[in-house]
């Protein structure tokens, strides 16, 4: 067994310095061709213990796994749960590297341990690995031979016997090999032939019921669900580290918070790393992984740029096969990861051994991930650096790729870490805050920001690479339209204009604003005509494509053309799906587009269900842009006809009347969709809209003159004059013309009358 674990000391967990006994860790100290015995404190792993068992008729079973893994106690407490089958089991050392040292071994190891075996050493002469396969294949009893710390023997003679030894086993001997690392045999030959039982790292990692035993068995403690996660997610199931964890909490004062601090950087965890698994590491190879160790994830290209090596592919082959808790983060060997705790140690020695070299690592690994497009992770590489100028400009350059994402947050927390050296005079400090106001509902503060924008005086593209500041500030308010929709309108044009380059990122989001204004004055041709440009320029982020594609399928709607509307709508539901924004407020655009398309195709129940949804995520959010929220109200109005319900229907156009009362200049075409539902809702609908709908079949003789009076804003006395009827009468007549339209003002009457051209 491993040096580490034949020192002694009085306790489990002692002052620095000082380590684990091996008894106190349930490990076997025996000669290296005894067979260890099961210790009692440890606990059964029962899933293990029956994919073991299902491997009874296999030729070979190989456990590969880095040190502390528990291999070794996983093979002692299946062999001695197993009445049939006698073992023998040598551990490997690298003197028996050397001749035949190893079948030496093996041979005396068997002789000991399996009945009706002879001692090679007394009746044969020659060499012992003939003998040993004959002698084997002698045995009726089915036997099990055991080779542990395969790691040890790397000697390429040593090697190819053992493939031998492998190849011309007799069916009744099975072969357990236990290893640190990969060994250089035949395995996918192996694999092929279905003849062999792998464990790996994953494998043997301890589930939450069986961490939860060690624990009790080993400290006495029942720890509560939250820390045992805790504990099972810093060591990651890591054998040594659970056991070294419990033993600790037998003399912890405060268990919970020992289990939240138990980490790589304990001096228990660091020690066991750096004399069993870094102290045998080249210095080249552990210079590697001291680097890459700040990295969460890493592929080979990235800890070349990080590391300064040029050899990266082969120093990852290295590790992986020397099992150096390298984790597999793909089936294609590309990304990986460093197992939790082994990352803490190094990033721990790396701070130690090459302080400036922290920072560095970051620097790299920033540059790295900005020079391909993935800015999220450069900027929280350039966070860790602490070196606030790189962080600055990189976040100057690349905000709207948070702010497309959702990640407000991080937007918010670069303006707060940098405002000492900002003030209210930076160009895009203040964009970026009307935009963080804008997606938070907060007009006034949009309002402020934008305002201050329009006032500074910033020469050429702004770093983010809009043109210029006055294309910043015109592609907001065509955006968000607190300004009202005819603004929207004519600064969407503005943005266009200042914008004509297709290969702008910029390009898109201009024109998808400038569409999505003329879709709410109701020139669905145009909008139709820049959400398709918008739609197929393959430069921008991902929030316009799905803008411009929901204003696609929205005015193909208007214009008749639902069949030709579905695609647009489900590309840009799906896009919203795939970029997680179908649950924030902000997906409003492409669920009312989908919702919409849905009561075309005759699914007013699937439509309802989805803006309903919508409309909810929507009104958390108080001061959000009115025109999403409308659009939803609107369809939902309509969906609700469709199905029947008209009290539902009712209750949406009053809330879309309430809002578009509240928001500015909204121009005629929205007032006339309102319009258009309630008449819908009362039975108003025109039978010929170009010619207007006649009122003799709803109205009386006398209530048509009494509304074209109304419509001439005259005092109820002056109708009554010219009516030649009393107030009372003009009264009553306006009651039923109130009743008989749906509506409860002379205000809505008008507007309803002139919107749908009633007379």
């Amino acid at each position: 067994m491993p040096r580490w674990f034949r020192e002694k000391t009085r306790e489990a967990s002692t002052p620095t310095g000082t380590r684990p006994t091996a008894a106190l860790l349930g490990l076997s100290s025996e000669a290296r061709s005894v067979t260890p015995e099961a210790h009692p404190e440890w606990s059964e792993r029962p899933g293990l213990l029956r994919r073991l068992d299902g491997a009874r008729g296999l030729r070979l079973v190989l456990l590969s796994a880095p040190a502390g893994s528990g291999k070794s106690a996983l093979v002692t407490q299946w062999l001695a749960a197993d009445q049939d089958r006698p073992a023998a089991w040598v551990t490997a050392d690298r003197g028996l590297n050397a001749g035949d040292a190893l079948w030496d071994a093996l041979a005396r190891a068997a002789s000991t341990a399996l009945p009706g075996m002879d001692d090679l050493r007394k009746h044969h002469r020659g060499p012992p690995l003939p003998h040993l396969i004959t002698s084997l294949a002698a045995l009726e009893q089915p036997v099990v031979l055991v080779l542990d710390d395969l790691h040890t023997l790397g000697d390429p003679d040593c090697l190819r016997s053992l493939e031998f030894f492998i190849d011309h086993l007799p069916p009744t001997t099975q072969l357990v090999l236990i290893t640190r690392s990969e060994p250089a045999l035949p395995l996918p030959q192996y694999r092929m032939a279905g003849d062999l039982l792998e464990l790996r790292m994953a494998d043997l990692a301890w589930t939450r019921e069986e961490a939860a035993t060690l624990v009790r068995r080993l400290s006495g403690m029942l720890l509560r669900d939250a820390d045992l996660d805790r504990l099972l997610d810093a060591t990651e199931g890591w054998t040594i580290a659970l056991r070294l964890a419990a033993l600790s909490l037998r003399i912890s004062a405060d268990p919970v918070e020992f289990v939240a601090e138990f980490s790589g950087t304990h001096r228990l965890i660091a020690d066991y790393l750096h004399e069993e698994v870094l102290g045998s590491v080249a210095p080249e190879l552990r210079r590697f992984l001291r680097r890459i160790s700040v990295l969460d994830r890493f592929t080979a290209p990235l800890c070349d740029a990080v590391a300064g090596t040029a050899n990266a592919v082969t120093l990852l082959q290295v590790v992986e096969r020397a099992n150096l808790f390298l984790v597999p983060l793909d089936d294609h060997r590309r990304w990986y990861r460093l197992h939790h705790m082994f990352r803490q140690t190094l990033r721990n020695d790396l701070a130690d051994a090459e302080p400036d070299a922290v920072a560095q690592s970051h620097l790299r690994a920033s540059d790295w991930y900005a020079g391909r497009g993935l800015i999220l992770e450069a900027t929280e590489h350039a966070r860790e650096s602490g070196a606030l100028g790189h962080l600055t400009r990189l976040f100057e350059a690349n905000w709207m790729e948070y702010v497309s994402t959702g990640r407000l947050d991080l937007v918010q927390s670069w303006m707060d870490a940098t405002a000492g050296g900002r003030g209210e005079g930076d160009p895009v400090a203040a964009v970026c805050a009307a935009w963080l106001a804008a997606l938070s509902g907060d007009r006034a503060a949009t309002r402020h920001w934008v305002r201050l924008a329009t006032t500074l005086r910033h020469e050429g593209p702004l770093p983010d690479g809009a043109p210029s500041l006055r294309f910043a500030v015109n592609l907001l308010r065509a955006l968000f339209g607190y300004d009202g929709v005819p603004a929207m309108v004519e600064s969407g044009w503005i943005a266009c204009e200042l914008e004509d380059d297709p290969t702008s990122r910029w390009y898109a989001p201009s024109r998808a604003g400038l569409a999505y204004g003329m879709y709410l004055m109701g020139d669905d041709k145009g909008a139709l005509a820049f959400a398709a440009e918008a739609a197929q320029s393959g430069t921008s982020w991902p929030p316009f494509r799905i803008m411009a594609l929901s204003v696609l399928a929205l005015a193909l709607c208007d214009l008749g053309r639902a069949a030709e509307a579905g695609e647009p709508a489900r590309a840009a539901y799906g896009l919203s799906e795939d970029h997680g924004y179908i649950e924030s407020p902000h997906a409003a655009l492409p669920v009312a587009a989908l919702g919409t398309v849905l009561a075309r195709e005759g699914r007013p129940a699937d439509a309802r269900s989805l803006l309903e949804h919508a409309l909810a995520l929507r009104g958390g959010v108080v001061g959000l842009s009115g025109w999403p929220t409308l659009n939803l109200l609107t369809a939902l109005a309509d969906t609700c006809l469709d199905a029947g319900d008209r009290g539902a229907a009712s209750a949406y156009l009053v809330q879309a009347r309430h809002l578009l009362a509240t928001e500015q200049d909204s121009g005629e075409h929205l007032r006339t969709k309102l319009a258009h539902v309630h008449a819908r809702l009362t039975h108003l609908l025109p039978a010929d809209p170009a010619k207007g709908t006649a009122l003799t079949d709803i109205l009386t003789v006398r209530e048509e003159a009494v509304l074209r009076l109304l419509l001439e804003n005259l005092s109820i006395r002056e109708i009554g004059l010219q009516l030649f009827v009393s107030p009372n009468t003009v009264k009553t007549h306006t009651r039923s013309i109130y009743r008989k339209l749906g509506v409860t003002s002379r205000a809505e009457a008008v507007q309803l009358v002139r919107h749908l051209r009633l007379l």
